[in-house]
């Protein structure tokens, strides 16, 4: 069952999005606070976590940047205030999404789902290029040679050695070698 940590200060809120999740399947630990979700999150380990943004203790962004830094458990934001410069705040720090309250179970459990699915290709996505040195090499020329974003690089560099027919480590080691050029 998919785990979600949800944390807000306000306790009927908490209590209201933490029993409609658990009615759409989810599997819900709540915390009140930013400090007592940091811990639930190093010892629950969620497959997501949904933050408000302020919270005492330690607010929403302060969490997600400490999530990012110290866990793998990936984070959206919830929160009454919408202002652009929060919302930017959230996607520099790596927010999968961004929500405003009022919340509506029903409305957010497919962009919940939708995160759940992003983090698992992005977290695919890293394991392979941190397994894989000669991978992240070649990936990162193609960034910078070609102004892509990582995934968009990894796809490239997959898609010449699925028509090369050749693994993907083989084609990233010629590419840094220099003995060949990936075509469009």
């Amino acid at each position: 069952m998919t785990k979600i940590l949800v944390a807000d200060d306000e306790r009927v809120v908490l209590f209201t999005l933490a029993e409609g999740l658990r009615e759409a399947g989810f599997d819900v630990v709540e915390a009140r606070d930013g400090l007592q979700a940091l811990a639930l999150c190093r010892s629950e380990k969620p497959d997501l976590a949904l933050l408000d943004i302020r919270m005492p203790g330690l607010d929403g962004l302060d969490l997600a940047q400490r999530l990012r830094d110290e866990t793998t458990v990936p984070f959206l934001f919830f929160s009454a205030y919408g202002d652009e410069a929060m919302v930017q705040r959230a996607v520099e720090i790596g927010a999968l999404g961004y929500l405003i309250k009022p919340l509506q179970v029903a409305s957010i459990v497919p962009m919940i789902r939708t995160a759940l699915a992003r983090s698992k290709d992005i977290s695919g996505l890293q394991g392979a290029l941190a397994s894989n040195r000669t991978i992240a090499t070649a990936v990162g020329m193609l960034m910078r040679a070609e102004g892509l974003d990582q995934p968009a690089a990894f796809d490239r560099l997959r898609g010449q050695a699925r028509s090369q027919r050749r693994k993907l480590e083989d084609v990233a080691r010629l590419m840094i070698d220099g003995d060949t050029v990936l075509k469009s």
